[in-house]
């Protein structure tokens, strides 16, 4: 079986080397005469990474790229109103991957020089294409990957509609030193609040970055595209109220290898093949480059393309199946690319909560909506709470067992408001702490470690419950998480989570965007904690934990202080008889995906296995690296290694 691919760019060669895989005969037709630089660079994510990675193995060259783990969003007077982490993607010039990409073929198998004509059928399906050089090239199956103004896509379905160009883009690489530190690599953008003007950029290289000026086409007036002078005046002129760092990247940017990028996208096409010929890439489907999904959704294409026909060998159940599993992704991203098209010309309709994250991702559904279960549970806990520590393993064995039928509602119960005339029993001060907590460990065989009450103590647990509560805001999932962190840097690794900066390493890890939850700590946060204080006064809650059990029927019952698995167990029951239990089926494996981190305390008390053979089988996940772990003086926590 033999394929034509029409068009040498990233899902033409892709799609190629997959095809080799398969033993298909494969010849790459690509038009220009040598690799072209336009692009410069572009972000791809996980799921396109993931399938380049496969070639590594057997590739003659490295594929150089680097890691990008932050985005954050500033106006031009350097206020900060979006920050998260990013996971899994990655910066590199396109020059880099082609090279890389290209290292697959001979001169027999890619074909330079080759611009396409038309279609020789038989049949009504395609034998040969035919070049404008003259040259034929027969085959089984061709697929167009010739980009946005497809000839392939034209024969096939005729014109699309594009979209008008209401925005362009500006794009160089400048050579400008920055700080290589693969733990902090940041994509930065910084757009206007008063008109559609964003500047963006990221590193790709020790002594490069790559840059992007969108602005809106009305703002484009006395600008000669093909002028470097006129373009460097323009780029300028436009970000001369944006922060220092802006005008140093063009200043080392040379202005001759810049380019104007006219964007514009067309809706989804109702297929993506015709007989024996299909298209993938921009050649397909085209969005916006506010989502930066165009190169990750051309490497996906390749692989979904050709695991069509690992699934079907016919050609029309393949390609069929292709359009399945890859359109309704595609209309997302398209949608997507749009409504940030209209934040971006109205920037006075912009709400940081409701902001869309500016690179490709699949659409959550609202953020905190909730299926209603049978039995809620209002949980009155706190951040240096380590009873609440204690009975953490308690929380997830229900949620493994009856995750159906419990809703549990997080409240903070200020226990350290400060130590100033702070009496709570046998602890009077930070030193009674730390010995309290190393008592507790001993008990409870948990690592728990009180040196931060002697190396850096907390003044008061207020402002990690405030940050809780501001995360409620953003999503109660990522909350809980962030929750969760927080305990474990402040038990286990003794760090002082009264911080920002640790409060705000831990929101980025949980997934929570820090620079809304820093204003909201300001604001809603403070309000919504105030309001959790007055509750537990108002239900007399004096220990921490305290924990009240409700059903539908308006019963209720309540736990204080720490309590074994089974007292919660038998209170469940008694609010919900009819409650059936789910057997815990999880390998350790996919125990730690569900939880990423554990104490051996905890995995020994969801899997149920004696301590010497839980332990042989963590050593044994380390060992093969699956996790990896944490270790203090009163013992380990496991960390999942693939996250």
């Amino acid at each position: 079986m033999k394929v034509v691919i029409i068009g040498g760019g990233i899902a033409g060669l892709t799609a190629a080397i997959l095809f080799q895989r398969k033993n298909w005969t494969v010849v790459v037709n690509e038009k220009s005469t040598s690799i072209a630089n336009r692009g410069f660079a572009f972000l791809m994510s996980s799921d396109g990474l993931s399938i380049l990675n496969e070639f590594m193995a057997s590739a003659d060259i490295q594929l150089n790229r680097q890691n990008v783990n932050l985005f954050s969003l500033k106006r031009p007077n350097n206020e900060e109103v979006i920050k998260i982490q990013l996971d899994g993607w990655s910066c590199m010039k396109r020059i880099d991957l082609i090279t890389f990409l290209y290292s697959f073929f001979t001169k027999d198998t890619l074909k330079e020089g080759r611009s396409f004509s038309h279609f020789i059928y038989e049949n009504n399906n395609a034998v040969a294409a035919v070049f404008e050089n003259g040259e034929i090239e027969y085959g089984d199956l061709f697929i167009g990957a010739d980009g946005s103004n497809s000839k392939v896509r034209e024969l096939l379905f005729g014109k699309v509609n594009f979209t008008p160009i209401e925005v362009k883009e500006i794009v160089g690489v400048s050579h400008k030193a920055w700080k290589n530190d693969n733990k902090d690599v940041l994509f930065q953008k910084i757009q206007s609040t008063q008109k559609g003007l964003a500047f963006g950029y990221i590193p790709v290289a020790k002594n490069e970055v790559v840059w992007f000026m969108q602005f809106d086409v009305k703002f484009e007036v006395g600008i000669d595209e093909k002028n470097p002078e006129s373009v460097k005046t323009f780029c300028l002129d436009m970000l001369k109220d944006f922060p220092i760092e802006v005008k140093e990247i063009l200043e080392a940017n040379d202005f001759s290898e810049t380019y104007f990028w006219n964007t514009r996208d067309f809706d989804v096409l109702p297929r993506f093949h015709k007989n024996n010929i299909a298209i993938i890439g921009d050649a397909a489907h085209l969005a916006l480059p506010f989502t930066s999904a165009g190169t990750t959704n051309a490497v996906i294409d390749a692989k979904a393309l050709s695991e069509s026909f690992d699934l079907y060998p016919d050609f029309q159940n393949a390609f069929d199946y292709f359009y399945k599993m890859r359109s309704p992704s595609l209309k997302s991203h398209i949608e997507q690319g749009r409504e940030l098209k209209k934040l971006f010309l109205n920037p006075a309709s912009y709400s940081e909560r409701g902001f869309i994250l500016p690179l490709v991702s699949d659409q959550e559904n609202p953020l905190n909506s909730k299926e209603s279960k049978p039995i809620k549970i209002l949980y009155f806990t706190d951040p240096v709470c380590s009873t609440c520590w204690i009975i953490q393993p308690i929380l997830r064995k229900l949620k493994l067992e009856y995750d159906d039928y419990i809703d549990i509602e997080y409240k903070m119960g200020g226990l350290l408001p400060s130590w100033k005339d702070y009496n709570k029993g046998i602890i009077k001060e930070p030193a009674d702490a730390a010995k309290h907590w190393e008592e507790v460990s001993l008990a409870h065989k948990t690592p728990v470690v009180g040196d931060v009450w002697i190396e850096d103590p907390l003044y008061s647990s207020f402002p990690p419950s405030i940050a809780f509560k501001a995360a409620q805001l953003q999503n109660n999932d990522k909350a809980t998480l962030f929750l969760r962190r927080l305990k474990e840097m402040v038990f286990i690794e003794k760090q002082n989570i009264a911080r920002w900066e640790l409060i705000e390493r831990a929101a980025l890890k949980s997934g929570l965007d820090s620079a809304v939850l820093l204003k909201d700590m300001r604001g809603k946060g403070r309000n919504l904690f105030l309001e959790d204080l007055k509750l537990s006064e108002k239900l007399e809650v004096k220990v921490f934990p305290t924990l009240f059990f409700s059903n539908d029927n308006g019963e209720k019952l309540a736990l204080k202080g720490y309590h074994t698995y089974d007292k919660f167990e038998e209170i469940i029951k008694q609010l919900f008889p009819e409650i059936k239990k789910k057997t815990n089926k999880l390998t350790p494996e996919e125990l730690f995906a569900e939880f990423n981190n554990l104490t051996e305390t905890e995995f020994m008390f969801l899997t149920d296995l004696k301590n010497e053979e839980g332990k042989a089988i963590l050593i044994q996940l380390y060992e093969s690296g699956k996790i990896e772990k944490f270790e203090n003086k009163n013992g380990v926590i496991w960390m999942n290694k693939i996250v």
